[in-house]
């Protein structure tokens, strides 16, 4: 079967970051900040808050795989604290509470940058193929994350877990890509860092699979067994082609 389109994770497969979403100074920054916008939390509150959310939603979320949206998280935390008599946030209006995200954000980012060959691999691969995103991400962190390493414009399809509430391996989120590049599951390929998460994930939707052994997802293949394995991800290219 002809191969119509290559699917990718985007952290630790196409891009190496690290975040810190642990620092205290992080909330502290925070807490100042909100201080301009009428909110009296310190620094230990807002960290409490923020980590508080994420735990009850995980543990009621009724998914296998749950996810959170860290745009609601914010929303409810602001709107629990606001102080309407000092300053009204009319959180549906402006970009007030995408703008906390993106802070929050920016404070925990300690490293971001693309893989030595993703640009040139992306390059390649979009010469005959669609190229669809399937990543365990928040919309307003992976939109403009790969927009400033300069590949958002390669992508045809971007599918964030954060946006529907359950993270791979839930084969929902590859059959919603596939069904966005219209193409079908044998028409695809996946590569991806994460044996638990990538690679059963994408088998269990019907696609081929290919592991980047680049030491950050979990890589132990008796979890599951990946089509091709790929030293890094400028071989992706090659291996896509012995498929046509």
């Amino acid at each position: 079967m002809v191969i119509r389109a290559v699917l990718f994770d985007i952290y630790g497969t196409l891009v190496d970051i690290s975040t810190d979403e642990g620092d205290w100074y992080t909330y502290l920054n925070l807490a100042k900040y909100f201080e301009y916008r009428g909110l009296k939390l310190n620094a230990d509150e807002v960290r409490w808050f923020y980590f508080e959310k994420i735990r009850k939603i995980l543990e009621t979320s009724s998914e296998t795989y749950p996810e959170i949206d860290v745009r609601q998280i914010w929303r409810e935390i602001l709107t629990e604290h606001e102080n309407p008599e000092l300053y009204k946030l009319r959180l549906d209006h402006g970009t007030f509470l995408r703008d906390i995200v993106v802070l929050h954000r920016a404070l925990t980012r300690r490293r971001l940058r693309l893989f030595d060959a993703t640009y040139d691999t992306l390059q390649r691969i979009k010469e005959s193929y669609r190229i669809g995103i399937v990543s365990d991400c928040q919309h307003d962190y992976a939109v403009p994350e790969t927009k400033i390493l300069g590949i958002l414009d390669f992508f045809d399809a971007f599918i964030m877990s954060g946006e529907y509430g359950f993270r791979k391996p839930d084969k929902r989120l590859f059959q919603e890509c596939l069904s966005k590049l219209g193409v079908r599951p044998d028409e695809a390929v996946f590569a991806g860092d994460d044996v638990f998460r990538d690679i059963q994930g994408a088998k269990s939707a019907g696609l081929r699979t290919v592991l980047v052994l680049n030491g950050h997802g979990p890589q132990d293949t008796s979890i599951a067994k990946p089509d091709f394995i790929a030293d890094d991800i400028g071989q992706v290219p090659e291996i896509v082609k012995t498929l046509d």
